[in-house]
């Protein structure tokens, strides 16, 4: 398996840079995966991934993620730990979980993927899988962040989730066996993040070598180190970030250059829902952009008429660096662009538009793809 990674701690950077980018402003910020991939690499660890095609057919291939909200309490439960007397205990739950599932099925793993790209998951997929002696697969199950099981590529191949086990902080452990369908599995999982205050690490989705090179998005953990390296660079040049990130994409626009005017959201069943309202600048004066997300953008309406939507990506960015944002930390008199990029191949059916078009978010509206606003 060809092997290509992390060296330095300027490759790190970038690279949560990039998987940050691909979060559609959710996927959870990337404080903690610069610290622990970092600490990786001061203690010699390999930060390697692999090709997906170069995965053996009988390979056994985990998928380790963190369940639960973005929203801001969910980042610091410090007070509700303190009400509860509890103390963390587990560093990396993610590690944790994966010897757990091991356990439970009896079988060891070959092999780790990341659900989603996401400031969040990728990286501490990547940390897990180092720490374990894992081999890390360049590819992952969206292509971007995600906020439902329901939305990745196993389920939309009939893959469950399950068996999987969930590992907090506190060193809780919960083991779902079965369910009656991947929604159903989603639902439990997000109440136990609830449970644990915002957050809880799994391990699951374990499929063959041969099944996972079936669904899976190839090359998206390379893309990541590639994009956050042009944003910096764009940056220390002196030119426009936003602009280098969209040339250096090949189906990318800049759709919006604004202040954000209204910021709603609240925490409910596990995500962060809400709303951001951008008043346009420049180019885009007297024009008004509205963001709805579920953790992740999904979708937006452009003076009032339906616009850009997932699958396509909405990635709101700092307009001066480049540097992605987050739904959790945005500010009402921000100034921001937001960038479209077009969504991976494997949702351009009528099943990917089925979990993670504008119906499946409660909206009736038709997807209309991101290159025909732009021919």
């Amino acid at each position: 398996m060809d092997r290509m990674g992390l060296g330095t701690a300027q490759d790190i950077e970038d690279f949560t840079r990039g998987t940050d980018f691909f979060s559609a402003n959710g996927g959870g910020v990337p404080d903690e995966t610069l610290a622990l991939l970092k600490d990786d690499l001061n203690r010699g660890l390999e930060l390697t991934w692999g090709r997906l095609e170069d995965l053996a057919n009988d390979d056994r291939v985990v998928c380790t993620f963190f369940s639960g909200s973005i929203g801001p309490d969910s980042l610091d439960p410090s007070r509700m730990e303190r009400q509860m007397g509890l103390e963390r205990k587990i560093e990396r739950p993610l590690v944790a979980a994966v010897r757990e599932l091991e356990d439970f099925t009896g079988k060891k793993f070959d092999a780790m993927i990341s659900v989603e790209i996401g400031g969040t998951n990728t990286g501490l997929s990547f940390d897990a899988a180092a720490n374990l002696g894992l081999r890390m697969v360049d590819a992952d199950y969206a292509g971007r962040a995600i906020p439902e099981a329901d939305c990745i590529t196993p389920n939309m191949f009939g893959k469950p989730v399950w068996p999987m086990v969930c590992v907090d902080y506190y060193g809780d452990v919960t083991y779902l066996k079965d369910a009656q369908h991947n929604k159903m599995a989603e639902r439990l999982g997000k109440f136990i993040a609830s449970a644990s205050f915002g957050s809880v690490g799994c391990a699951g989705i374990v499929l063959s070598g041969r099944e996972v090179k079936d669904i899976a998005v190839p090359g998206t953990l390379s893309e990541c180190l590639s994009i956050g390296r042009t944003i910096r660079e764009a940056a220390e040049k002196g030119l426009d970030p936003v602009q280098a990130v969209v040339d250096e994409l090949v189906q990318a626009w800049v759709l919006f250059r604004g202040t954000i005017v209204v910021r709603e959201w609240e925490d409910r069943e596990g995500y962060m829902w809400g709303e951001h309202e951008i008043e346009g600048t420049d180019a885009f004066w007297g024009q008004h952009l509205r963001l709805w997300f579920k953790n992740e953008n999904h979708m937006s309406w452009l003076n009032g008429k339906p616009y850009v939507a997932s699958p396509d990506l909405l990635e709101v960015v700092d307009p001066q660096t480049g540097e992605p944002l987050s739904n959790t930390h945005m500010e009402k008199g921000q100034q921001v662009a937001v960038i479209g990029v077009r969504r991976r191949p494997q949702y351009d059916n009528e099943r990917g538009l089925e979990v993670l078009g504008p119906r499946h978010w409660g909206f009736d509206v038709d997807f209309t793809p991101i290159e025909m606003l732009f021919d």
